[in-house]
């Protein structure tokens, strides 16, 4: 239901009604202000979130209905940039009038000043609380996690700058009874930080401190982690300088029982440093190793060895004689394998022998597959749900399409920089009239994954309009074409064929035309996002079609579009939905 129907339903209904038979012969007239407040909630709780916030600016009566309504109101986020927060200005007079409450919010590039009376307005109800490249001081933040002390679950300070980082003067009168996950991120920790939480997040449960860093060694670190190691089981320390005796130090703490530890990219850290680790630490079943170093077949073999448990691993491989007999077959519980190959060496990641039913999320990088691997491998894994394989090369590029044949349940699919594939991939009468010399061998086109949801072919040079015109996934919802050579012909047939799609990316595309745009913002009903930056042959029409057909568009990139006159880009403000916008400037 858009925007318009209700409008136009609620004035015709209001002008004449609807007769219905009473009991005594008569009629008796029906609107929809009449309607019970129970049918009212029903309808809207199946609308549109753009559909939901037009019935809220309604009339008073609707606007009641979905702000006493909690969980209506679940559906919203409160999301302010470029601006000033504090008692007296325009956001804070509004938020007080409308008397809405919102269970996520979210500032970016805000300056915080104090502003008591909104938080102790709208902070009963916050669960979860982003600052993102904001400036405040410690008072200003501990006032608002004070009044939101009672539900927040989620803190994330991104990239957050404090205007006075001594804190040792803030009243602490209260506890974050129920605060799961802390994530600082891009920001330096003060000591007095790690000393302040530990004493306010007794029930903490996840800590992630990517792209930061702390004081000295990370001292006062390691004894937040001791005083919350009866609760804390997740770890993030990707991108920092986390040192060998730090992690140590942390795998050492008495009672401390992590599942989860993400050290991406933590250059200082070696091989002996991670199985040291996984010895001390033997309940980690989710680890992430993405970026460091590359594994040997003897590491794998210990660490296997130490981790029988393990669920989801990220890592890069080195030169491996056999992957399975030196670690997946220890692992089989593992649901989550992402494996980048540092060789190039064909052959090398040799999974054909590798059998587990749980496996569900496969993801292999830089690979080079001998004939047959993947079929085999695929008939003994049936269950992925999502698989990407990116910039990987085939012996023989007819294995992967055999493959699909055992992947009915493949929900997500990612094949870019994949050079080796090209339209015929995709065309079904090509695989009709191929003749194997194996019996009861079919092959099967990637058309036949009827679940699939997402696919991304994303560079993949050597796709045109064909291959967009051999696709069709009805509950396709993400599509990800940038850079091939697509035209409006192309689009045209996607559109018919994915009429579910919801995020479309063909930046890049250099022959996406106005036509092109025009189909997707008219057949494409749930268009949230759109792609199009550095689509050079786009105009002003393209913008009329955005602005007269995308009635759920919230996401917008038309970067590097030299054709746009600034009257045009101009009038995408006025469209309500969007919250991100991208154009280049004037």
């Amino acid at each position: 239901m858009d925007t318009e129907s209700i409008t136009e339903s609620s004035t015709s209904s209001s002008s004449h009604g609807s007769t219905v038979g009473g009991q005594d012969g008569g009629s008796c007239t029906t609107t929809v202000a009449s309607l019970p407040t129970d049918v009212l909630t029903t309808i809207f709780l199946n609308l549109r979130m753009p559909d939901l916030a037009s019935v809220r600016q309604t009339c008073v009566a609707w606007y009641e209905i979905v702000i006493n309504n909690r969980t209506l109101m679940n559906r919203f986020v409160l999301s302010l940039r470029n601006c000033r927060i504090e008692e007296g200005c325009e956001q804070w007079s509004l938020l007080l009038i409308t008397r809405s409450t919102f269970e996520k919010l979210c500032f970016k590039s805000c300056t915080i000043g104090p502003a008591t009376e909104l938080w102790q307005a709208i902070g009963g109800n916050v669960v979860e609380l982003t600052l993102n490249d904001c400036t405040l001081n410690a008072d200003t933040l501990f006032n608002m996690l004070r009044h939101m002390r009672s539900t927040l679950r989620s803190l994330t300070l991104k990239a957050t700058k404090f205007e006075d980082h001594s804190i040792r003067n803030v009243t602490l009168d209260f506890r974050l009874e129920r605060l799961h996950s802390l994530t600082l991120r891009s920001i330096f920790v003060y000591n007095e930080f790690f000393h302040v939480f530990k004493h306010i997040c007794p029930s903490l449960k996840a800590l992630k401190l990517a792209f930061s860093s702390y004081e000295h060694w990370g001292e006062q670190l390691v004894e937040f982690v001791t005083t919350l190691r009866g609760t804390l089981d997740a770890i993030t320390l990707s991108y920092t300088k986390v040192s060998s005796g730090l992690l140590h130090q942390l795998a050492r703490i008495e009672s401390l029982r992590l599942r989860k530890v993400s050290l991406k990219s933590c250059s200082e850290l070696k091989e002996r440093d991670i199985l040291e680790l996984a010895r001390l630490q033997p309940t980690i079943v989710h680890l992430n190793l993405d970026n460091l170093f590359s594994a040997d077949e003897q590491f794998l073999r210990a660490l296997s060895a130490f981790l029988p448990q393990m669920k989801r691993i990220k890592l890069r491989v080195a030169r491996i004689s056999n992957l399975h007999q030196s670690f997946l077959a220890n692992l089989p519980q593992l649901n989550y394998l992402k494996i980048t190959d540092t060789t190039h060496v064909k052959g090398n990641l040799d999974l054909s022998a590798y059998e587990n039913a749980s496996l569900e999320k496969l993801y292999v990088s830089a690979a080079t597959f001998s004939r047959n691997i993947l079929p085999r491998f695929f008939e003994r894994c049936p269950n992925i749900r999502s698989l990407t394989l990116y910039q990987c090369t085939y012996e023989n590029i007819h294995d992967l399409q055999l493959a699909f044949s055992h992947l009915n349940a493949l929900e997500y699919l990612n094949l870019q920089r994949t050079f080796d594939i090209s339209d015929s991939f995709f065309n079904r009468d090509v695989f009709d009239t191929i003749v194997m010399p194996f019996e009861r061998i079919r092959f099967y086109p990637i058309t036949n994954l009827r679940r699939l949801c997402y696919l991304n072919l994303s560079h993949c040079r050597d796709l045109s309009d064909q291959t967009l015109m051999a696709l069709s996934f009805p509950l396709l919802k993400k599509i990800d074409l940038r850079g091939l050579h697509i035209t409006e012909a192309g689009i045209a047939s996607l559109v018919t064929e994915c009429p579910l799609l919801e995020y479309v990316h063909v930046d890049a595309c250099k022959r996406i035309c106005d036509n092109a745009v025009l189909s997707l913002c008219r057949d494409l009903k749930h268009l949230k996002l759109l792609n199009l930056e550095s689509c050079k042959m786009l105009t002003d029409r393209s913008i009329e079609h955005i602005l007269s057909h995308c009635r759920c568009l919230v996401w917008l990139n038309m970067m590097s579009c030299p054709q746009l006159s600034d009257d045009a880009k101009s009038q995408l403000s006025g469209l309500r939905t969007i919250r991100s916008l991208y154009l280049s400037p004037s």
